[in-house]
């Protein structure tokens, strides 16, 4: 790992393993108070048809990835709110739709599997300058965001009807919401690909709720695993010469073990400790 760091690709992979792993963590909390894991997904899956188009376009991949995110995420909040269906009946659409749409349009591309699979799983050791300040705009963005607004969608998020009454713009709120997640998901892609973002969204705050007493342990345990997972899974991918987004999702996912593990004696008597001898 000494060794890789010297490297100016493993530096610049590094780095924006770090941001999006900082930055899809700070978010996932919220992603799992609102319990919006499948909508993240739904929304990294429809991304994948924006790649595509970009890839036989010849026209940026990430930037028509990103508008067709952030178009999706409005969409679907707007369908939620007045639709007839119910959202997981919709997300349930999106996620097929958009995915096989983007194949079929990869697929207009000579040589498209390597593409696509990168796209899908992650190609974090090939991320350039251009996109390293990319991901660097969003991760700024969606932190500087959840600074100045986090309280509010906490609170919009536990107390919707409270909120309302003391002045917050819940429904405003929910699109800013939105609009990040869909913000992360696109600078996830290549760092984790489509697939396996909702590792770094959804994993580390799972695992750090499992072990936190409050939401304020959680939003400090949350980032920290994230940025783990993020340091670990490519030192293993580095080592043992592993594809890099899926170590980190499965780093990830031992956090989420040990923190089971953790909390089992917690969960056993009530939330009151360990269990009494």
């Amino acid at each position: 790992m000494i060794e890789a760091l010297a490297l100016p690709f493993f530096q610049r992979a590094l780095a924006a393993g770090l941001l999006v792993g900082a930055a899809a963590s700070l978010l996932g909390v919220f992603v799992v108070a609102r319990r919006s894991a499948f909508f993240g997904d739904a929304v990294a899956h429809a991304s994948l048809a924006g790649v595509a188009l970009g890839v036989v376009l010849g026209a940026s991949p990430l930037a028509l990835a990103a508008a067709v995110a952030v178009g999706i995420a409005l969409l679907l909040h707007r369908l939620e709110r007045r639709g007839r269906l119910p959202a997981d009946t919709i997300l349930g659409f999106v996620l097929p739709f958009f995915m096989a749409a983007a194949i079929l349009i990869l697929s207009l591309s000579p040589g498209y599997q390597p593409e696509l699979f990168s796209y899908l799983f992650g190609s974090i050791l090939a991320v350039g300058p251009a996109s390293l300040a990319v991901t660097a705009g969003i991760a700024a963005t969606v932190t500087l965001a959840l600074a100045r607004r986090g309280r509010h969608l906490i609170f919009a998020t536990f107390d919707p009807d409270g909120a309302r009454v003391s002045g917050i713009r819940v429904d405003r709120l929910l699109v800013l919401y939105q609009v990040l997640l869909a913000l992360v998901v696109v600078a996830g892609i290549k760092v984790v690909g489509v697939v396996l973002i909702n590792a770094l969204l959804v994993i580390p705050a799972a695992a750090a709720k499992l072990v936190a007493r409050s939401l304020r342990q959680m939003f400090f345990l949350t980032p920290a695993i994230g940025l783990a997972s993020v340091i670990l899974g490519l030192a293993a991918s580095y080592r043992l010469d592993l594809p890099s987004g899926p170590a980190v999702a499965v780093v990830a996912g031992l956090f989420f073990l040990g923190g089971w593990a953790a909390g089992a004696p917690r969960r056993a008597t009530g939330g009151r400790g360990a269990p009494s001898r």
